[in-house]
């Protein structure tokens, strides 16, 4: 039991374990591998989130509220995609356009009985 213990302690699998964590990281490898990364800023060239249709995987890139998202995220996302707003103000609270964007999501993609 001792042993257990101590390699519990250490972060050693046994090879059962070992092998369930691996088919759960060869799982979550394949849908990170096959979704598009779709960047979520008011930027010229976005999209309006209102006419863009999300694809089912994806992976979603918020920056912070004022500065957006940095140039590297950019280059990197498939698809620059906007929350259309009016008035003087150009960005939104992070947690508030996260929840707007995965609503939006889920309208278009959810299965609701």
């Amino acid at each position: 039991m001792e042993t257990a213990q101590t390699a519990a302690r250490a972060g050693v699998l046994s090879p059962a374990d070992a092998a369930r964590e691996l088919v759960y990281a060869r799982h979550d490898l394949n849908i990170a591998q096959n979704a598009k990364v779709i960047a979520m800023d008011i930027i010229d060239g976005a999209v309006p989130m209102e006419t863009y249709r999300f694809p089912e995987r994806c992976l979603l890139l918020f920056g912070a509220e004022g500065p957006g998202l940095s140039k590297k995220a950019l280059e990197l996302a498939d698809d620059v995609v906007y929350i259309s707003q009016f008035g003087s103000v150009r960005s939104i609270n992070a947690g508030a356009a996260a929840a707007v964007t995965m609503h939006a999501w889920i309208a278009q993609h959810a299965h609701i009985a």
